[in-house]
């Protein structure tokens, strides 16, 4: 299968693009990362390394799902996760019809396309249409959501929020484009890339990540509010203001639905490393992982060990049975210590991707860092734990 082939299958791609692809916490209602704005599109960059290389999508999918995750979920655990309703595609009815979930106000169209969500973890993607960007700029967004009519702080949730930055890597592992397919030059003194967050039709797509309390009650068949007050671009600089261009009122309604489907337990009982802390259980799904370790008693609690050993505990990645690496982690959406015992539970929040539980073989973990010979560090090869 060709690079074209595989693209013909993705939405918001121009024709000419597939024509040439030949080649083989967070600040609350506004949409963006707490620090800096341009650790946002770095983080976003990351999220898509690689993303092309994967059989055909389904056309149903988002792009932020189809080329927004660390590792390019297949086609088959695609069926999967529909199957299973861990991704879904809302809709209302109306009239005996079903339709889908929008709002309209000031030029600007706001559509549900997708929800990814499991027992610990969801990922909410809207589609904006008729917002329009001057080059150079990015998006930002001013909104709100409750869930049966409460907060998300009251219900245990956790989230982040961000923009689809519109670009991908070709066969060669160059930025392009999703829109059209083109290189991306790089601006200014710190020679950034030029983001272009509209696709192919105009559009751009706006996701919002949640983690889940897992001793909270389950928030399937809750209806959700979602409100977005208005639309704009970032501030150039960290300490500039936003600027909302377009006020107005979006509100999006729908019930909550997911997959509840049973995670794969292991109990490895392996020593990471010479950290001093074992991992106890690991609790894999298909969009999350809680993962359960016993620190030493030289440690007083997590964050003691974060301030000695400069990490926060949390897996780096997973081994598949195939061979197959995903090091797409980068920190923990809730965590619970239990002084007593001296363990520590963590949901994972980063897995970028949708995994098959059943062909997992292991994970790994942080082994530190050496400096090399320009004195840059750099981290060591990780630790893996395998399951058995």
């Amino acid at each position: 299968m060709t690079g074209k082939d595989m693209l013909e299958g993705i939405q918001n791609l121009d024709a000419g693009f597939i024509e040439e692809a030949e080649f083989g916490d967070f600040q609350e209602n506004r949409a963006g990362i707490s620090g800096s704005k341009k650790l946002l599109l770095l983080l976003a960059a990351t999220l898509i390394m690689g993303a092309m290389t994967a059989a055909a999508v389904f056309t149903r999918w988002s792009t932020t799902m189809q080329l927004g995750g660390g590792v390019q979920p297949s086609e088959q655990i695609k069926q999967q996760a529909e199957q299973s309703g861990l991704s879904v595609i809302p809709t209302e009815r109306k009239d005996g019809k079903k339709e889908a979930v929008f709002a309209t106000d000031n030029g600007i169209t706001v559509t549900l396309a997708q929800t990814v969500m499991d027992s610990y973890r969801g990922k909410i993607i809207f589609r904006m249409e008729g917002l329009e960007l001057e080059e150079g700029q990015a998006p930002w967004a001013w909104f709100d959501f409750r869930i049966d009519g409460k907060d998300s702080r009251d219900l245990g949730i956790s989230w982040q929020a961000g923009f689809f930055p519109g670009y991908t890597l070709d066969a060669g592992g160059n930025p392009v484009y999703v829109k059209n397919g083109k290189s991306i030059p790089s601006v200014g003194e710190n020679q950034e890339l030029l983001l272009d967050y509209q696709l192919g039709d105009g559009s751009i797509e706006f996701s919002i990540d949640m983690d889940f309390n897992p001793n909270g009650e389950s928030l399937f068949g809750k209806e959700i509010i979602f409100t977005f007050t208005g639309f704009g671009i970032q501030g150039e600089k960290l300490e500039d203001e936003d600027i909302m261009t377009v006020p107005g009122n979006w509100e999006l309604r729908w019930t909550l639905e997911g997959s509840t489907q049973e995670p794969v337990k292991w109990t490895p009982n392996g020593e990471i490393g010479h950290w001093g802390i074992t991992l106890v259980e690991a609790e894999i799904g298909q969009f999350s992982m809680k993962t359960t370790y016993k620190l030493d008693e030289q440690y007083q609690d997590p964050e003691d060990f974060h301030q000695k050993n400069e990490w926060s505990i949390g897996p780096a990645g997973v081994r598949l049975k195939d061979g197959t690496e995903i090091l797409e982690f980068g920190g923990t959406g809730y965590g619970e210590w239990n002084p007593e015992s001296h363990l520590y539970t963590a949901i994972t929040r980063s897995m970028n991707t949708i995994l098959d539980p059943s062909q997992i073989a292991g994970m790994y973990f942080y082994a530190g860092y050496e400096l090399n010979e320009q004195g840059y560090r750099v981290d060591k090869p990780y630790y893996y734990i395998p399951f058995a």
